[in-house]
């Protein structure tokens, strides 16, 4: 048995409790976060393992929150008296004290990356990603999931400056990422949020030339009041703001970057009404357009 193999065995015997479970291949990284951390959010430890057939993690507690992706594989998850299925794209994970077994299909072993972390807001981060609550779930972006969890493990293991910081920032970034898609990961409101995508995407492109949320709903075929409940719903803003919002940063954006008149730019954003594009402008930004754009200048020179 090589050096390293046996280094990894006995490192991971510190950081679990109970029986290891058996893997052929294997890379972790460690952190020196101190068990009773008191600021916002760290990483602990972390890895990659390409399971063997008898691949099993039984523990009765554990002092750190786990998340564990499965990238390919199958095995079952054991946790609060369920079993869920785990397979390519599910996210599974656990709060401390929570007892819990891993086990992996011995025909189509588990392979898969976990993360150890811990913090005042990480209690709230799971619960923000629903893990807290579901324990496991299969994920509506598997290869930007995958991608976030290796870049962490190549920051934890080469340890550049920052790597810390960088680390939990991707780990946070991960989990709101999932919040943002809790109900992109279900089936149940497949085409509500649909529409909601699709209607959304029309703002996005014509927000310029909108007058009113009522183009959109006529331009998308859809009831006005369902699409502002929509809008509630997967992005909690009114159809309106959005628009008004988007129209607003552009005005801004022109402002410092154009050689556009102030009522020029109001125009172009669908504001016909120069006073009303000062009012609403000064509303949203705390300053009228003339004077953003004076304070904002690094000289009289548009740039």
């Amino acid at each position: 048995m090589s050096k390293k193999n046996v280094s990894d065995k006995v490192i991971k015997k510190k950081y679990v409790r109970g029986r290891p479970g058996h893997v052929f291949k294997s890379e972790y990284f460690y952190y020196e976060t101190e068990p009773n951390y008191k600021k916002e959010l760290a990483i602990v430890c972390g890895g990659y393992e390409k399971c063997a057939p008898d691949y099993q993690i039984n523990r009765n507690s554990y002092p750190y929150y786990v998340i564990k992706y499965t990238i390919s594989g199958r095995g079952t998850f054991t946790i609060h008296s369920k079993t869920h299925q785990l397979k390519a794209g599910v996210l599974s994970g656990f709060s401390p004290r929570d007892a819990h077994n891993y086990q992996s299909n011995s025909d189509s072993p588990l392979e898969h990356i976990f993360i150890i972390f811990t913090g005042v807001k990480a209690s709230q981060l799971l619960k923000q990603s629903t893990i807290a609550s579901k324990n496991a779930i299969e994920v509506a972006n598997p290869s930007e999931t995958l991608y976030l969890l290796k870049a962490i493990m190549r920051m934890g293991i080469e340890k550049p400056p920052f790597s810390q910081q960088i680390c939990r920032s991707y780990l946070r970034i991960l989990l709101l990422r999932q919040a943002a898609n809790i109900d992109l990961s279900t089936t149940d409101f497949s085409q509500s949020i649909e529409t909601y995508r699709r209607c959304k995407k029309y703002i996005d492109d014509n927000f310029t030339m909108i007058s009113s949320p009522a183009d959109v709903a006529d331009n998308c075929a859809v009831n006005m009041r369902y699409m502002a409940r929509l809008f509630q719903r997967y992005g909690r803003i009114t159809p309106h703001d959005y628009i008004m919002r988007l129209k607003l940063n552009k005005a801004a954006a022109l402002l410092l970057t154009s050689g556009f008149s102030i009522n020029e730019i109001g125009y172009s954003l669908d504001f016909n009404d120069p006073y009303h594009f000062s009012r609403v402008f000064k509303k949203f930004h705390g300053l009228a357009p003339h004077h953003y754009r004076q304070m904002y200048m690094a000289s009289s020179t548009i740039v």
